[in-house]
C-alpha cells in the first residue's frame, strides 16, 4: 500500500495538510529560532562541508535551516503534501539548488533508506513514533549515520492516562475535520 492509500484508509495521519498551513506563517523569525535550536543542539555555528538528512521533513523548515548553515541536504517524507511543503521552501529560498534534494519515501522501507547512503547529521524530530513500528524506524534511521556522525531524534513518550486523553482528542479532531478517523 502506498502513502496516499495508507492516509486515505486511516492507517496513517496526513500531516502534510497541517504543514501547508504552517508554510503561511514561516518567516525570518521562525527560521532564526529553528536555526538557533539546531545550532545549540549540535554545538556548532555552521554545517559547511557536512551532509544532513531530514527524515520525515514535514514542512521542510529544518532542511532549510541546515541548508542555510551550509550543509548538503537530503529531505524525505512519507506524506506527499509534506514533500510538497519542503519543495515550496526550497523554491522560495534555494531554487534550483543541487545541494538540497527532496524525495518521498518511508523510513520503514529499508531498501529506500539504504539507497540514501550515510550522512553527518541525521535529523528526525517527532516522526519515528508515528510509524507504529518505532524500533524498526530507529534501526533504519541509525543506518544513515556516517562514522562520527550524529543521530538527532525526538520521540514522544507515553504518559499513560495523559497520552490516552490526547489520543482521544486527536481522534475526535480527525473525525470532525476529515469525516473519518485518520489515526491508526
Amino acid at each position: 500500500m502506498n502513502a496516499r492509500d495508507e492516509i486515505a484508509s486511516g492507517q496513517r495521519f496526513g500531516f502534510g495538510e497541517n504543514w501547508n498551513a504552517f508554510l503561511k506563517v514561516i518567516d525570518e523569525g521562525r527560521i532564526a529560532e529553528a536555526q538557533r535550536s539546531l545550532r545549540d543542539f549540535l554545538a556548532i555555528d555552521n554545517l559547511e562541508g557536512k551532509s544532513f538528512l531530514d527524515i520525515g521533513s514535514g514542512s521542510g523548515l529544518f532542511s532549510l535551516v541546515a541548508r542555510r548553515m551550509g550543509a548538503r541536504v537530503h529531505s524525505f517524507d512519507f506524506d506527499a503534501n509534506s514533500v510538497g511543503c519542503a519543495q515550496e521552501l526550497k523554491r522560495r529560498y534555494f531554487p534550483e539548488d543541487p545541494n538540497w534534494i527532496i524525495g518521498q519515501g518511508s523510513v520503514l522501507d529499508r531498501t529506500y533508506v539504504e539507497s540514501l547512503g550515510q550522512f553527518d547529521v541525521c535529523y528526525s524530530w517527532g516522526v519515528l513514533h508515528h510509524t507504529d513500528q518505532l524500533w524498526r524506524a530507529i534501526f533504519n534511521a541509525q543506518m544513515t549515520v556516517a562514522p562520527g556522525g550524529v543521530l538527532y531524534i525526538a520521540i514522544y513518550n507515553d504518559e499513560g492516562i495523559v497520552s490516552a486523553i490526547w489520543e482521544t482528542v486527536k481522534r475526535t479532531y480527525c473525525r470532525n475535520a476529515f469525516g473519518r478517523a485518520v489515526l491508526g
